[in-house]
């Protein structure tokens, strides 16, 4: 079985004079590592704070607190519902805006339609990796008098223009899962260039409590572990090099892929920039190849192959989101790609070979459906 994804670790002898002089301390929190691993990704991002916390949720509710953002937040429904959870546990209304069909990125355009005088801020998810027209998104924000923030979930180490990604909102939050390029196991890293957000966020996490156990607000407990600060730290090392091999192995897939089947589309990835392909995902159009993505990703599973819907259901097509759907016209696009895209296993180790048997079982298929 060749499996969706799969975290790029270093040997365990790496991780251990750590993991014993932590335990052996007794401080399992709040220490040194986490601090470390903060200053590390903050010089590596090339943004002035970065907080860690347990996760890119909590880090997004806290963001969202910390901002004041009141009314309602437009944002995408193709995306993860932890995007969508973060509004809602602020007690603030998802107004769900369409995407672009190519990149899957938020439309500015549809934005444009969704604001009202009730809009406080915009949260835009970099899909895949893939950055998000920033310009276009900040300029609306500016007019509107918004809060820019991104679920940067899948974009640790994505890059507009020669900057890094983290650097362009009022607050970027990513993901340190298992499933992200670089991974603490689990976790999250708010980044911002705002210096009261930050002190919010690092009281906000530690459940609003600044030290002096009377506390500012109502946080979470959303700290960060010193042995997850560690896996953070080997993971940030070696960041660079598994980008380069994971960004090899697309360009490998793309060469095979485009052989077998012309009419098999890709997410476009804007200019000037680089994409971390947290997920690789095809574009399947069946009245271009004939055949749908369901067919597709059926067959990959009965091969042992596992592929993903994703997003799948789209968050307006959920049971938490529906009743927040209410122009049934105007995702379009969102409806469109969340039936039509398939993403297919990778991870930065991912060898040739597996990659090729991933195309050859795709390959099998299509010359079946074209028979």
């Amino acid at each position: 079985m060749i499996p969706i994804t799969k975290p790029t670790l270093s040997k365990y002898k790496k991780y251990a004079p750590r993991f014993k002089e932590v335990i052996e301390s007794g401080i399992l929190t709040n220490g040194k590592y986490v601090k470390l691993f903060e200053d590390n990704a903050s010089k590596y991002l090339g943004v002035k704070y970065c907080i860690a916390v347990s996760s890119c949720t909590s880090g997004l509710m806290l963001v969202l607190k910390g901002l004041a953002v009141r009314g309602e937040v437009v944002l995408p429904s193709f995306t993860f519902s932890a995007s969508g959870h973060a509004v809602l546990w602020n007690n603030l209304k998802p107004v769900f805006a369409d995407i672009k069909k190519d990149t899957y990125e938020i439309d500015p355009i549809s934005i444009k339609k969704m604001i009202t005088p009730k809009t406080g801020a915009i949260l835009a998810t970099q899909i895949f990796g893939n950055s998000c027209n920033v310009a276009a998104l900040r300029k609306i924000c500016n007019k509107h008098n918004l809060r820019l923030i991104f679920d940067a979930a899948h974009a640790f180490g994505s890059e507009l223009k020669g900057k890094k990604v983290g650097v362009f909102g009022d607050a970027e939050v990513f993901s340190l899962s298992p499933t992200k390029v670089l991974t603490a196991a689990e976790g999250g890293l708010i980044a911002t260039n705002n210096k009261a957000l930050a002190e919010f966020c690092r009281i906000g996490r530690n459940y609003g409590d600044d030290g002096s156990y009377n506390t500012k607000f109502n946080g979470l407990n959303a700290r960060m572990s010193e042995f997850h600060a560690i896996i953070g730290l080997e993971s940030l090392k070696n960041i660079d090099k598994n980008l380069k091999d994971r960004l090899a192995a697309v360009n490998y897939f793309k060469n095979k892929l485009s052989r077998i089947d012309k009419n098999i589309e890709f997410q476009a990835i804007h200019k000037n920039s680089k994409s971390t392909f947290k997920d690789f995902s095809l574009y399947i159009n069946p009245s271009k190849t004939g055949y749908n993505r369901d067919q597709l990703h059926d067959h990959l599973i009965t091969n042992g192959i596992i592929a993903k819907k994703y997003f799948y259901p789209p968050l307006h097509l959920q049971k938490t989101y529906n009743k927040f759907y209410v122009n049934k016209k105007q995702l379009v696009n969102t409806n469109n790609v969340a039936n039509n895209v398939l993403s297919l296993p990778l991870f930065s180790h991912i060898s040739k070979k597996e990659i090729d048997l991933i195309v050859e079982t795709i390959k099998t298929f299509y010359d079946t459906k074209r028979i």
